[in-house]
């Protein structure tokens, strides 16, 4: 790994705002549900890299105009949040639009993938939501040119709007039409509180952690400095790791991420000095998700275990995650409700936070037929106990990667140095990874 100063890697800066091609309307305003107003201290961060071959001739005029047509559809992506008499965050779909800046970079892409991961927030604004909710977008892309002729297209996309899934529908639509494609998935919006049913005696959610009022300054509270982990895991791996712990009988019974998240699960009990007993899910429901639904739709659960994690049996872990997750959304809902809406809560790192986006469609995103040589994404806003995230692989990254995963793992700084031992240990990081 490459080591660099964060200094004038990425410079001259250019900042636009694009908004759709054709007015959304007058006074149209969104509710968003309790789901969206619960994961609206987090944010997703994309960062798309492309080859100079994919680039070349995909000029930013080209890519606004694109933007200006996607828009028309997408017109919530444009609005800015205001508050209703009672307090409740409201959208205000006014044409506002998204921001559009525009960077250079001297390094090569293949350079810039060996650097520190601590570089890539350079590549997608990290702005949030806030203290001026009328001045605040929600959505923000970033298109850095490399030494090489290749180009980043990083996406900054407020949570609020909705999960991973309908973030990556949304930029995959919008490089269909920058390759003059009509889009294969127009947004589904649907309407707020459509889902939620009003439970009899609900128990509080264990998936979330209400934290001091932060008024309009959208930003999760956090008492100590966190630190991204990242690196991959090859097909070779997996089938080793499901071989060791699940044996040649059963190794199709415990999911990749279940078994993921169970070895590292009890890392991080090795090195944290209480062990985490409690921890959330985070997941896709595809029964549950209409086509191009833009929303919040997530399963989000919990699992509790009542035994030791530092010596249980990893396949006794990962086990529990499959048959104990219990499905908080109504719960959640209900909890937001009951303050209609003017409560902040934080989801990613309440607890330890297990997040499934391995079906998530990032290499969706085409460019004149050529898909990102890698996609990176990341969770800005998550809370002390950290997160883990699992991500699809690109499909030539290495040989015997073409089946795999990329682990993305958020925690407190002083605990990283101790897990990067303990996962080598369990044969998740290689030797060579991460030096």
């Amino acid at each position: 790994m490459v080591l660099a100063s964060q200094e004038n890697l990425v410079y001259g800066i250019k900042l636009s705002s694009v908004g759709p091609g054709r007015i959304t309307g007058s006074d149209v305003v969104h509710d968003p549900s309790g789901m969206d107003l619960a994961m609206k201290l987090h944010y997703l961060r994309g960062v798309y890299f492309f080859s100079s071959e994919a680039a070349q001739g995909l000029t930013i005029v080209r890519m606004k105009e694109a933007t200006f047509t996607w828009l028309n559809v997408h017109y919530r992506a444009c609005g800015r949040f205001r508050r209703s008499e009672s307090g409740r965050p409201c959208l205000k779909c006014n044409d506002c639009g998204v921001r559009f800046l525009e960077a250079q970079c001297d390094k090569t892409i293949e350079e810039w993938l060996e650097m520190d991961l601590s570089h890539q927030k350079l590549l997608a604004s990290n702005q949030v939501i806030g203290p001026e909710l009328f001045f605040s977008p929600l959505v923000l892309f970033q298109v850095t040119h490399f030494r090489c002729g290749g180009i980043s297209l990083g996406l900054s996309w407020a949570h609020v709007l909705g999960d991973a899934f309908a973030a990556s529908d949304f930029i995959n639509g919008l490089g269909q039409i920058m390759s003059a494609l009509e889009p294969n998935r127009l947004p589904n919006y649907t309407t707020s509180n459509t889902k939620f049913q009003k439970l009899e005696n609900p128990s509080p959610p264990l998936s979330i952690k209400q934290v001091n009022p932060v008024g309009d300054h959208w930003i999760t509270p956090i008492n100590c400095k966190m630190e991204t982990l990242s690196f991959p895991i090859t097909a070779t791996q997996l089938n080793n790791l499901q071989f060791k712990i699940l044996g040649q009988n059963q190794i199709h019974q415990i999911p990749i991420f279940e078994l993921i998240s169970a070895i590292i699960w009890q890392c991080v009990a090795k090195v944290r000095g209480s062990e985490p007993k409690l921890v959330t899910i985070c997941k896709n429901d595809p029964k549950e998700r209409p086509r191009g639904e833009c929303s919040n739709s997530q399963i989000i659960s919990t699992v509790k275990a009542d035994f030791s994690i530092t010596d249980a049996d990893p396949k006794k872990l990962a086990t529990l995650l499959v048959k104990q997750a219990g499905n908080e959304r109504s719960q959640i809902e209900e909890a937001m409700e009951n303050d209609n809406g003017v409560a902040d809560f934080v989801v990613y790192g309440a607890n330890l936070t297990f997040v499934n986006w391995e079906d998530a469609d990032f290499y969706g995103l085409e460019v004149k037929g050529h898909k990102p040589v890698y996609v990176h994404y990341n969770i800005q806003g998550v809370g002390d106990e950290g997160a883990v995230l699992l991500l699809p692989g690109p499909k030539d990254f290495g040989e015997g990667r073409g089946e795999g995963r990329v682990v993305n793992i958020i925690l407190p700084e002083k605990e990283v140095f101790g897990l990067k031992s303990e996962l080598r240990k369990n044969d998740l990081l290689l030797e060579n990874e991460l030096e």
